[in-house]
């Protein structure tokens, strides 16, 4: 190895010194000598010292071609030449393998540092250089038409300069790969195989010099770079850490019901109800995209799996017509064959029942808050009489409408109790007690075309269940599992002030219930459309070619508009984009149907 000037400068001195001892025989010469002696052994460590870079604890390496190593450990040095690809030459299922296989690669070795360094260069001498060598090419080109390796080069070199002109901005850089091993044969002997599995990905490395070792080692961060690489954004795609997607936490689909596959990889997606921070689920999606089949196949797998009370509300028929072509063992409920069961005290006292029932009224009839405070009076004077409480009935309320001096209140307010008398003063089962435990119950609306009827016993129904079980011990996973299809039907009509499904889901998983709501849109959901999207567990998007649709979505999930306009408008029937609740990062998946 050559000497640097230093150690030539160190050794005239020292001939001078040596000569003039000879000369002058002048003793003390002797220890000057022996001191630039030590120097020469130790300047290494002399001025890491003096440049504070070295404690008590530092060693002292070795540096050879390739590797640096002390009694201790050996790190071998790799740099990367080139990237001969970049993200363009993949479609995204090739990348992702891609960097799979550039990682494993790198889990040869245990311990693997990436450096990059990068630099700055002027874009417009970048452009410039680049022109006169496209130039030249075109020369080779017209003196010899069949050059196919200069038509190559002419191609990649304009092609680079149109990408630099659409703002990607070069730079030079340095990328070394440190593989950290016990010595330096195993360190170099891992190097080299990472080396040549690096090549199979046409990526080109090779061992560092000497030099670029010690450039590594002492200045790295003060060296300038003077590698003549210069690479895109693009030519890159293996360190960034945005080349592949990022999944949602593995533990949320790693165990439970399965909801299908992912659309990329192929991979099965199942949804782990006890590591969920909300159980609840809302399929969006237009007519015809397969929205009432998953619920039909996740409510019975919810059955079969868990052994879970289902109840299933069908509007237009399709859900049960559907469970019973597929032989699935199911409930049928007709509510016309029951009393609603509200001024039945059950398992709370009745002074509780009767703010549920004001919420009840409220948001079926949409009422106004005076005409539900009206209400909620009368029936509470009722109750001051408790040796007729087990008799109460809604007729009842009408010897205090003479009290009522509006009209149009009075005439409003007896429409809506002959309605609850008609539904409610039969000497009927109450309508929870038509439920049949850990299994699937299909509550048929079919034959109900009055909107506020179907939301009464909706909202009916979905207190008792409430009151039923508000009682019993919580559970990893809910009791009952409510599935409401078309659920626009009671969403839109919910206010605010008096919410009921939207309550309910808040409360979270405390209360034993799951409710598992499937609309059209987003915008169905009503005024309280966050609420309900920033608390279920699981939100299904299903194929929409309207893109105000996915740019609603957008709000929830991190997609961006390359995705919506190249995927989410032509998904098919059966897909959808899956968000999993604390977690933005969406999967696109193929539901698994019945």
């Amino acid at each position: 190895m050559r000497l640097d000037v230093t150690k030539l400068s160190i050794l005239l001195v020292i001939i001078f010194l040596v000569g003039l001892i000879i000369i002058y025989r002048a003793l003390y010469l002797i220890v000057v000598l022996l001191m630039i002696l030590l120097i020469i052994q130790f300047h290494d460590r002399i001025f890491y010292v003096f440049k504070g870079y070295v404690s008590q604890t530092s060693s002292y390496y070795v540096i050879d071609n390739g590797v640096f190593y002390d009694d201790k450990k050996a790190n071998a040095v790799l740099i990367i030449d080139d990237i001969l690809t970049n993200y363009r030459d993949y479609n995204d299922v090739y990348l992702k393998s891609q960097i799979v296989s550039f990682y494993k690669i790198l889990d040869i070795a245990k311990d693997v540092t990436i450096l990059l360094r990068k630099e700055h260069i002027d874009k417009n001498n970048y452009l410039e250089s680049l022109s006169q060598r496209a130039q030249s090419l075109r020369i080779v080109i017209e003196n010899d038409p069949s050059n196919e390796k200069a038509k190559r080069k002419l191609e990649l070199i304009q092609n680079i300069i149109s990408r630099v002109e659409k703002e990607e901005i070069p730079f030079k850089y340095e990328l070394y790969v440190i593989i950290n091993a016990k010595n330096k044969s195993e360190a170099l002997a891992l190097a080299n195989t990472i080396k040549q599995g690096l090549e199979g990905l046409g990526i080109k490395s090779r061992f560092a010099s000497i030099n670029e070792i010690k450039g590594l080692t002492k200045n790295f961060f003060d060296k300038k770079i003077l590698s003549t690489k210069v690479a895109l954004p693009l030519q890159l795609p293996y360190i960034t850490p945005f080349s592949i997607e990022k999944q949602p936490k593995h533990v949320l689909m790693n165990h439970g019901v399965l909801l299908g596959k992912d659309l990329d990889n192929n991979s099965l997606i199942l949804w782990n109800l006890t590591e969920s921070e909300n159980t609840h689920i809302l399929v969006t999606g237009p007519t015809g995209s397969g929205k009432t089949e998953f619920l039909i196949r996740l409510s019975t797998l919810l059955n079969i799996i868990y052994d879970r009370t289902i109840i299933l509300f069908d509007i237009k028929g399709d859900i049960k017509y559907r469970l019973l072509k597929y032989r699935v063992p199911i409930n049928i409920i007709n509510p016309l064959m029951y009393k609603l069961g509200l001024l039945y005290e059950g398992v709370i006292p009745i002074t509780a029942r009767l703010l549920q029932i004001e919420r009840i009224l409220y948001n079926s009839f949409r009422l106004t808050k005076l005409q539900s405070s009206v209400i909620y009076t009368y029936l509470n004077r009722l109750l001051e009489n408790r040796l007729l409480r087990y008799r109460l009935r809604w007729k009842d309320l009408e010897k205090y409408f003479n009290e009522i001096d509006d009209i149009q209140l009075r005439y409003y307010i007896s429409k809506i109790v002959n309605i609850l008398s008609a539904l409610d003063d039969l000497d009927l089962i109450p309508l929870v007690n038509s439920i049949n435990e850990k299994e699937i119950n299909v509550v048929d609306l079919t034959t109900i075309k009055n909107e506020e009827i179907r939301r009464l016993i909706i909202y009916t129904f979905l207190y008792e269940i409430y009151n039923k079980i508000s009682l019993d011990n919580v559970f990893d996973i809910p009791k009952v599992f409510i599935v409401l299809d078309e659920a626009w039907t009671i969403l839109k009509a919910e206010n605010e002030d008096y919410p009921i499904v939207a309550d309910l889901i808040k409360r979270g998983r405390g209360h034993g219930i799951s409710i598992i709501m499937a609309t059209q849109n987003i915008e169905d959901l009503g005024e309280l459309a966050n609420i309900y999207l920033d608390n279920v567990g699981l939100a299904l998007f299903m194929n929409n070619g309207d893109r105000k649709f996915w740019e609603e979505v957008k709000r929830f999930t991190s997609i961006d508009d390359e995705l919506i306009g190249n995927r989410l408008m032509y998904l098919n029937k059966g897909e959808a984009l899956i968000r999993f609740l604390g977690d933005p990062r969406p999967i696109l998946m193929k539901l698994d149907l019945l």
